[in-house]
């Protein structure tokens, strides 16, 4: 059985827009500082750690973060 390495589709210092999840800083940009181990190889269940511009910090599911343009 072959072992296929699993790639998480958002990629480290990549900026990102916390969405879809009722949290205080919901809609604000961020940067990804962190990507957590995926053992499922699935991106619903992959976890990134964010760093917000106020410096705060926080981990969010894939789906919660989307690529921002600017």
């Amino acid at each position: 059985m072959e072992i296929v390495s699993y790639i998480p589709n958002l990629s480290f210092g990549s900026r990102v827009l916390l969405t879809g999840v009722n949290h205080p800083k919901s809609g604000q940009g961020c940067t990804i500082i962190r990507i957590l181990p995926n053992a499922s190889r699935n991106a619903d269940h992959q976890w990134y750690d964010v760093r917000f511009d106020d410096s705060s910090t926080g981990h969010f599911l894939e789906q919660h973060l989307v690529p921002s343009r600017v």
